[in-house]
């Protein structure tokens, strides 16, 4: 499945510094709680921010997530199987793949770089904003950290296929450095982090609490232990990464018996909601659907998978993720056309550079509408 590519990179594609970044220097448990709260608050401040979280109950396995940041823009895609790709990235070690599972994501970067979704296998991935450096070896493979998120949902079923590529498929930030939640179709739960150097998959009995917000995982299961209910006497009293972390875990404890899981679900997305809040998703895998909202239409909107063809026998389809308040429940899919990404990404670049000025050039944008425009059925 993986191959050496030659050294040419793609259009537009080059390396640069991660947006945010930040390392913890940590001594003893009070000194730790402490500076957790500083610099997660700094944190927050500083970048946008997201809350992730799975929970189930004897019918149901949803994953939810939102999306905590000052762009809206994104496109609903449909994402076939058999499609040939290579990572876009410099370099010589490029990693090439055919597409095994087709997909639904939500793109805000364009096509073949989604922030999360879900495959036809019932595997979710969601993103959220993290920092640190990446691993810095020549080892393994890269891809950015949006294009991590389609591989896995392209070629992997099961958490534990995606524990096997630790430490040979590895992302280097396009625009941040980034951490995952991942659920499969059996409730298992994965969060992959890359700081410090080195590569985190945390699963099992590690993954104490299937929450992910924007400090590390481990950070978090060391905050969580200040509250009550957890071990100590605080109380969430602000809405910063390690707070929501906090907030989710109780709500997900503390679920009602006869609770509508996925009306309980959004209603934690709910509390854990910011100023900023742009999509609210939950993804139920049993049913393989997705229902989501937005800022700009509160009105819950359900895609489900087996409405969708993923081979290559029917086109590509997709539908704007920020439609209007008018279009009420319904999600309106079309046929894709390369204008679909260039009218997304030229969308997102203007937002973008008018949140981060001069962070990144056209060109970076650019680059991604090219890729994605050139994976196509054959």
């Amino acid at each position: 499945m993986m191959h050496d590519q030659p050294a040419t990179p793609w259009a537009g594609s080059v390396n640069i510094k991660p947006a945010v970044k930040g390392t913890f220097i940590l001594t003893k448990p009070i000194v730790i709680s402490l500076f957790m709260v500083l610099i997660l608050t700094v944190f927050h401040g500083q970048a946008d921010a997201c809350t992730a979280f799975c929970i189930k109950d004897s019918n149901s396995l949803l994953v939810a997530k939102n999306l905590d940041w000052p762009v809206g823009d994104g496109l609903i895609l449909v994402n076939k199987r058999g499609l040939f790709k290579e990572a876009y990235i410099s370099g010589s070690k490029r990693i090439s793949w055919t597409s095994r599972y087709g997909s639904i994501t939500f793109n805000q970067f364009g096509k073949e770089f989604p922030l999360g979704g879900m495959n036809e296998k019932g595997l979710v991935i969601e993103e959220l904003n993290s920092w640190g450096e990446t691993p810095a070896t020549t080892a393994g493979y890269r891809l950015n950290e949006m294009q991590w998120v389609q591989y896995c949902l392209d070629n992997y079923a099961t958490v534990e296929e995606i524990i096997e590529i630790k430490d040979s498929i590895m992302t280097e930030p396009l625009f941040i450095n980034l951490h995952y939640f991942i659920t499969d179709s059996e409730g298992k739960t994965l969060v992959v982090e890359f700081f410090e150097g080195k590569s985190y998959f945390i699963s099992g009995d590690e993954a104490e609490f299937p929450v992910l917000s924007n400090n590390h995982y481990k950070q978090s299961i060391d905050y969580i232990k200040n509250f009550s209910g957890f071990g100590g006497s605080l109380e969430v009293k602000s809405n910063t990464s390690g707070e929501r972390f906090v907030r989710a875990a109780t709500m997900i404890r503390n679920k009602p018996c006869d609770a509508n899981l996925p009306d309980y679900a959004f209603s934690i997305l709910e509390a854990v909601k910011q100023e900023d809040t742009q999509w609210s998703i939950v993804y139920d895998i049993n049913k393989l659907s997705v229902t989501f909202k937005t800022a700009n239409n509160p009105t819950s909107r359900t895609i489900e998978l087996s409405k969708f063809d993923f081979s290559c026998s029917s086109p590509v389809v997709c539908a704007r993720v920020d439609q209007e308040a008018f279009h009420d429940d319904r999600v309106d899919f079309h046929i894709f056309n390369e204008r679909d990404n260039e009218l997304l990404l030229s969308d997102v670049y203007r937002k973008y550079e008018r949140n981060f000025p001069g962070d990144k050039d056209s060109v970076v944008f650019h680059g991604l509408m090219k890729y994605g425009n050139m994976i196509i059925c054959r």
